[in-house]
Order: structure tokens, then sequence, then C-alpha cells
């Protein structure tokens, strides 16, 4: 992968991916009844989604082309599958709590990981 792609990213792409998906897996299947819940849930989703693009169009800017689009194949499917998995294993609401100081934590880590990129 190089210097370009870092593992560091691909594992802090894999977290925020993740989370990112168990809050949409967790409100397209909401059956609890709060509903502020479910618009945290929503709300998560789309602002994960907003700054997961942002994210890849930094790294766009940072190296070349190709590598945003390698990141996003290959950790959205990594870590769509393996927290599809956790997500059963450990729980989809205690996955989704974790989720809202996992997918912000995770974005900031693969900030910084971008930022110290050199083009």
């Amino acid at each position: 992968m190089g210097n370009s792609m870092p593992l560091s990213l691909v594992a802090a792409w894999i977290i925020f991916f993740g989370f990112v998906n168990t809050h949409q897996r967790h409100a397209m299947h909401f059956r609890g009844a709060s509903q502020g819940y479910l618009l945290g849930l929503q709300a998560s989703m789309l602002l994960g989604s907003l700054v997961g693009l942002g994210l890849l169009g930094y790294y766009f800017m940072q190296v070349a082309w190709y590598w945003p689009i390698a990141l996003f194949v290959v950790s959205s499917l990594v870590g769509g599958l393996l927290f599809g998995v956790l997500d059963v294993k450990i729980g989809q609401l205690a996955m989704s709590m974790i989720g809202f100081v996992g997918w912000p934590a995770s974005a900031v880590w693969a900030f910084l990981i971008i930022h110290g990129l050199h083009p």
C-alpha cells in the first residue's frame, strides 16, 4: 500500500465506516420507543456521511486520485462486514451507543493521518 495509503489510515477508515454503517443499520431496523434516539441516529448518519465525503476529498487533494477510491472500496467493505458481525455479537444498541463517540474519534484519527501525508 505504500506511503500514500498507510495501514493506520485503513484501520481508521474501517472503524469510521463501521460505526457510521452501524448507525445506518440500527436506524433502518429501529424498534425502540425513543424517537429522540432515532433522530440522533439519523443525524449521526447524515453528519458521518458528510464527514466521510470531506475526508475522502481531503485525501484526494493529498495523494493520487486512485488512493481514495481504493481506501473507500477496501475499507468500507471490510468495515461493513466486520461491524455487521460485531453488531450481532455485541448487540446493535451497544454498538450504536459506542458509535456516537467511535466514528468522530476515528474521523479525527483519519484526518491527522491524512494531514501528515506529504503530496
